[in-house]
């Protein structure tokens, strides 16, 4: 994938994806790049990187992990509207410039030849992946619709997603989980409250 041109290039539920790979759900900590070969998996299967190509080793799952936790950052400063870290700042910038202008290039795959739009990465196989994600999650903060940057309302969860719903009012991650969890918990705390109003001495009164 160095020095390069990818047609292919991740969306924003991928870049979201990344970043999900880590922080906290149903109240534990989690992150699912336990060690170097998890981290590079997980970018080979939904980036361009070719995973004969890295090397193992700590240095590698640092700079991807260093690279998530500022995506994180710029998303969490846009769902709380206020600026984000400077440190987080400088490394997506230090991302982004393995990744320069977009360019066209002949589409061969296709009868006619067609034109394509692409990127041209220049860097080594970990730093071209962490462009390519980066890219959708910096379009999606810096736009109009940063507003619809999301973190799950549920506290023991925290996952992040784009609220793409028509009323922009999403609260969950996912109200078959998160959602009908915290439902449910509304709904037991009202019960409770009724049952200690029944039992109240004033009650009677």
């Amino acid at each position: 994938m160095s020095d390069s041109a990818r047609p292919d290039r991740a969306d924003l539920d991928t870049s979201i994806d990344f970043v999900n790979t880590f922080g906290l759900t149903r109240g534990h900590n989690f992150d699912d790049f336990g060690t170097t070969r998890q981290a590079i998996d997980w970018l080979h299967e939904r980036t361009g990187l070719n995973a004969a190509l890295v090397v193992e080793s700590p240095a590698v799952l640092e700079r991807v992990a260093r690279a998530r936790s500022a995506f994180r950052e710029l998303w969490d400063a846009s769902a709380e509207g206020r600026p984000a870290a400077e440190s987080a700042v400088a490394e997506v910038n230090r991302v982004l410039r393995h990744q320069s202008v977009l360019q066209l290039e002949s589409n061969q795959d296709v009868v006619g030849h067609r034109l394509r739009l692409a990127s041209r990465f220049t860097g080594d196989e970990v730093d071209c992946a962490l462009a390519e994600l980066a890219e959708p999650l910096v379009r999606a903060v810096g736009s109009a619709d940063a507003e619809r940057a999301r973190i799950c309302a549920d506290d023991g969860c925290r996952w992040v997603f784009y609220d793409s719903s028509r009323t922009h009012q999403r609260r969950w991650c996912d109200m078959a989980s998160c959602g009908n969890r915290a439902k449910a918990a509304r709904h037991r705390a009202r019960v409770r409250a009724g049952e200690s109003a029944s039992k109240s001495p004033l009650s009677d009164a």
